[in-house]
């Protein structure tokens, strides 16, 4: 027996996004359960609550579905725009309709996929008939899919059902896998999370957890592939470390002193011989593992701070080497993670659970590596330390140099700025901060264009394993 739930959006429309406010394609499997719970009895004393929950309960231990939906490149991005009445009183300002209420400019990103349908497909699951009775009752009872906009009819199923021509499937890989995206999924206890967040009014993707996910097309989205291919960037796996809750933010331009403290954490956790590619000695021509503080940027109340800190680990880095490393970052059963940073006078930095699921969009690894599809354009949340003084060479030509030393394709176009464009963005380490015996050169901003799409993250300069020279996806304006 099996299970398999069907979506057929009926405007031919998705409207989601994730916490960067980019179309979220393929849908997360965590938007159908809370669109079936919503379909739900939620009050205790109704008939049917007992039956409906005993449902849920069982979806959410079931584990993470295959996803069967067309792949990316077939999926059109579309953002609506327009002014919405808000919440916020002021004396001096108001709509014409609602003296006293403000407004503002709201955005709201989507798909169009070029197949209405979407399925999520649970192979090896064993409900009873009472159980596929109440989620078929639940399922003709949602009303839509995501956002609101987006009208949905869904259809359950105790088969495996046959994929259709234009489907790949989407399905559960190891963690780090590199061509992984993570999607949000239900787990054991997502019922009453959602429930309690709920009552408290708080959102739903906060009681979130992702799984990764690849994709195995068989073969269907080659054509789509070759024409946007993507180039690996030196680094595919990034272990992150969230800032401990309820303590003073530690402003970005700090950034260096935070990332130098940290590497050296690790050289004092990893066992000896360290590796070179660790260590910095010894491993000339290729990457070493970076050290990056993941800031609030991007939004448009970013200020900057840091949230978290990562590791970024070399693709070319010998097994045996990585799992020296994650020994030394997270112990030696999993279980020890680096949790406390001490900086002499500068003070102790305290991190939270590594293990922990991302609260926020930036503390996502896909956030900093552009993942699945990577991005052709990028843009620096750091200032990028230059690896030479330019002389007389456009510095332009000197900043592509310095992607093609830290090994990413060569740029088709280099912009130097005069001020960063990102929100939150750091213009400039803070004075002093820069390690003894570093080089000393300019620092600058810029925006990156590839010519094909790169897969992050994205560091580069003479301080890019410190955290200098870090890059994000640039989100263009839509307005289409």
């Amino acid at each position: 027996m099996a299970l398999s739930i069907t979506v057929r959006l009926r405007d031919g429309r998705y409207d989601a996004a994730d916490l960067a406010a980019q179309m979220e394609w393929p849908p997360h499997p965590a938007r159908l359960f809370c669109a079936l719970l919503a379909s739900a009895e939620n009050e205790v004393d109704a008939p049917g609550y007992d039956a409906d929950d005993a449902a849920l309960r069982w979806l959410e231990q079931a584990g993470p579905p295959l996803v069967l939906a067309v792949p990316t490149h077939q999926v059109a991005t579309s953002v609506r725009s327009g002014f919405v009445v808000t919440n916020v009183t002021k004396r001096s300002a108001g709509s014409t309709r609602w003296p006293g209420r403000t407004n503002g400019q709201s955005s709201r990103s989507g798909g169009l996929p070029t197949d209405d349908q979407v399925a999520f497909v649970w192979p090896d699951a064993n409900a009873d008939d009472g159980v596929l009775w109440r989620l078929s009752r639940l399922a003709r009872r949602v009303p839509y899919f995501g956002r609101s906009t987006s009208s949905a009819e869904v259809d359950v199923r105790d088969e495996v059902i046959e994929s259709r021509p234009s489907w790949v499937t989407y399905q559960p890989t190891r963690l780090g896998d590199p061509d992984a995206l993570a999607l949000r999924v239900p787990y054991p206890g997502y019922t009453d999370q959602l429930r309690a967040a709920y009552a408290q009014g708080e959102r739903a993707w906060q009681m979130s957890r992702a799984v990764d996910y690849v994709l195995d097309d068989g073969g269907l989205a080659a054509s789509g592939r070759a024409a946007s291919r993507v180039a690996d960037g030196p680094y595919q796996e990034m272990l992150v470390w969230p800032a401990e809750q309820g303590r003073v933010p530690i402003q970005g331009d700090r950034l260096l002193t935070v990332t130098d403290i940290l590497r050296r954490a690790v050289l004092d956790r990893v066992a000896d011989p360290v590796p070179p590619q660790v260590s910095g000695h010894g491993a000339d021509g290729s990457a070493h593992v970076g050290y990056l503080p993941l800031l609030d940027v991007g939004h448009q109340h970013a200020d900057g701070h840091l949230l978290g800190v990562a590791v970024a680990l070399p693709g070319d880095l010998p097994e045996e080497d990585r799992i020296a490393v994650l020994r030394g970052l997270l112990g030696e059963e999993g279980e020890d993670p680096i949790r406390v940073l001490r900086a002499g006078t500068e003070g102790v930095f305290r991190l939270g659970d590594p293990a922990e699921p991302p609260k926020t969009w930036g503390l996502r690894p896909d956030r900093w590596m552009g993942q699945p599809a990577g991005a052709r354009r990028w843009v620096s949340v750091t200032p990028m330390m230059l690896d030479r003084y330019p002389g007389r060479k456009d510095p332009a030509e000197v900043l592509a140099d310095g992607f093609v030393t830290a090994g990413y394709p060569r740029p088709e176009s280099v912009t130097v700025l005069e001020a960063p464009l990102v929100r939150g963005a750091v213009r400039l380490p803070r004075r002093g901060t820069v390690p003894e015996g570093r080089p000393r050169r300019p620092f600058v901003h810029c925006r990156v264009e590839f010519p094909t799409r790169v897969r992050g993250p994205v560091i580069a300069g003479a301080l890019r394993y410190l955290g200098c020279g870090l890059f994000v996806p640039e989100v263009p304006d839509a307005r289409h």
